[in-house]
């Protein structure tokens, strides 16, 4: 299982984990063709992608190592909503 696999399965487990950190967050956005901002008070999950008609934008804080669970919710929905457009 590749480290990718295993960031997703991470994020999909239930309950959400409380120890999904910002770097997981980065390499697994990535790998779904997000680009991250930084800047201002928060880094932002951008993925914009103009021939499937998809764009988003979430902005994650960066408090700690870790992100809260409502952030790892979106992401959840924008990593769904990609695969979906991808089909």
């Amino acid at each position: 299982m590749s480290k990718i696999e295993k960031l997703r399965d991470k994020f999909y487990k239930k309950p959400i984990p409380n120890d999904i950190t910002f770097d997981d967050v980065v390499t697994l956005a990535e790998s779904y063709g997000c680009i991250i901002k930084s800047g201002g008070n928060h880094t932002k999950v951008v993925y914009d992608n103009k021939e499937l008609g998809l764009y988003r934008v979430i902005p994650v804080p960066k408090h700690g190592k870790t992100i809260g669970e409502v952030y790892v919710k979106e992401l959840k929905e924008l990593f769904d909503a990609i695969e979906e457009v991808r089909k």
